[in-house]
């Protein structure tokens, strides 16, 4: 799992307004998740382990290019995921976390809007799922909208909903890298 007191999390966990790439306003405290341009990612390859060699990987990449379905990140016990997903209300969809994986969010074609809440601010709906490495949980959140371009990264404390639509439905075109958080 990835350690919260790790030094590297002041850089990442702690971001404010002296500590920028996130787009958008800071929340008081700052935010554990990262947003940032995929022109960027580039900033991010200290990050350790897996997570950073899987952003050099993808730093790289035509990702368009890329075949759907799922590809492993070689050097790395890292995969990604390209598929196509419809949108959702946010109603419908419950927040959730993962305790394995860190998540990396890449929106390749349309608009989704991605929601973000602490999980120590929600209310779980149900045990932990260790096969599917998922718990669910109600709450408050904030939404980014995500357009192609940007990148966000949720790590094991962050709470994310995502194929989020505030208005009409439709379909995207996404990556999602799932990165071992050891």
């Amino acid at each position: 799992m990835i350690d919260p007191s790790a030094p590297w999390t002041s850089a990442v966990l702690k971001r404010d307004s002296s500590n920028p790439p996130l787009l958008g306003e800071v929340p008081p405290g700052g935010t554990p998740m990262i947003v940032d341009a995929r022109t960027n990612m580039n900033r991010y390859l200290f990050l350790p382990g897996d997570l950073g060699t899987a952003l050099a990987y993808l730093a790289e990449r035509d990702l368009r290019s890329l075949p759907d379905g799922r590809s492993d990140i070689p050097g790395s016990g890292a995969f990604l995921t390209l598929q196509d997903r419809r949108t959702v209300r946010p109603s419908e969809e419950p927040f959730e976390v993962h305790r394995m994986f860190v998540d990396v969010h890449i929106l390749l074609e349309g608009e989704e809007w991605i929601g973000y809440a602490p999980v120590t601010e929600g209310t779980p709906l149900g045990p932990y799922d260790a096969e599917s490495d998922r718990s669910v949980f109600t709450g408050r959140g904030s939404f980014f909208r995500a357009t192609p371009g940007l990148f966000f990264v949720f790590f094991p404390q962050d709470g994310h909903k995502t194929c989020i639509a505030m208005e009409t439905r439709g379909m995207v075109r996404k990556i999602v890298v799932k990165v071992p958080a050891q």
